[in-house]
């Protein structure tokens, strides 16, 4: 893993809450301390709702007018379905492991769709 990339790792639930407030002060660390290349890992989250995508996008979004840049870490299941259907894939990089996050953190490319 790069040095300079910062993960941030949840668990549990990321619903309207402490859980999104705690995400909106990491990424502000991550702002202010000049880190700007920011993955979350998800991978031990069960559950997420419309304020906890909110949450992801609105830090994605600081990250990116900082110059910086956001993965998401998410296996199969269900926390990865709600962000592909709401389509957070879309605005920043969605992979099934840290590692390949890290790669795609590393070189700027985004990941490539599901099944190519």
């Amino acid at each position: 893993m790069e040095p300079d990339i910062t993960v941030i790792e949840l668990s549990g639930r990321m619903a309207l809450g402490r859980e999104g407030q705690g995400v909106e002060g990491l990424v502000d660390e991550c702002v202010t301390g000049g880190r700007l290349r920011v993955m979350v890992d998800l991978t031990s989250v069960d559950y997420i709702d419309s304020a906890g995508i909110g949450v992801l996008a609105m830090a994605a979004g600081q990250l990116k007018q900082a110059g910086g840049r956001m993965a998401l870490v998410a296996g199969q299941g269900r926390v990865r379905e709600v962000l592909k259907f709401t389509g957070l894939d879309e605005l920043m990089p969605l992979a099934d492991t840290v590692e390949q996050a890290a790669d795609r953190l590393c070189s700027g490319v985004a990941l490539p769709p599901p099944g190519a």
